[in-house]
C-alpha cells in the first residue's frame, strides 16, 4: 500500500484519479492534515517536523510500504524523516522539478543553437 500525506483535501480525488488511470488496483491511504501547511506557513517547515514525522510513522504503522508527500512546503522535512520511519518517503515535487529543469535546459540550448545559426547580415 502507498500512503499519501496531503495538506489539503483537494488532492485526494486528484491522486485517486491518477491511480485509477495509471495503476488501477493500487491501494492508497490518504492522510490529510491541513495544520501541517498552516504551521509551516506561519513558522517555517522545520516547526512542523515532529508532526510530519508522526504522520509518516502512522502511515508506516498502518501498513504503508512507502509514503508520498504531496506538499512541496513540507516535502524536504518529510524526506529527511525517511530514515527514522523505516520506509521510503517520496516527494511529489521532485520529479516535477527535475522535468522543469530539464525543459529549461532544453529551451536554453535550443535558443543558443538558433542564435548561433541566425544570419548576421541584417
Amino acid at each position: 500500500m502507498l500512503a499519501l500525506l496531503h495538506t489539503s483535501p483537494v488532492h485526494v480525488p486528484v491522486f485517486d484519479a491518477l491511480r485509477d488511470r495509471h495503476h488501477p488496483g493500487l491501494r492508497l491511504r490518504h492522510a490529510v492534515d491541513e495544520e501541517l501547511l498552516a504551521g509551516a506557513g506561519a513558522h517555517g517547515p522545520q516547526a512542523v517536523a515532529g508532526a510530519v514525522r508522526a504522520a509518516l510513522e502512522g502511515a508506516v504503522a498502518g501498513g504503508a510500504g512507502a509514503v508520498l508527500c504531496t506538499c512541496s512546503t513540507i516535502g524536504a522535512v518529510a524526506e529527511r524523516c525517511a530514515a527514522d520511519v523505516g520506509a521510503p518517503v517520496l516527494r511529489v515535487d521532485r520529479p516535477m522539478a527535475a522535468a522543469a529543469a530539464a525543459h529549461r535546459r532544453r529551451s536554453r540550448s535550443s535558443r543558443r543553437s538558433r542564435a548561433l545559426w541566425r544570419p548576421r547580415w541584417r
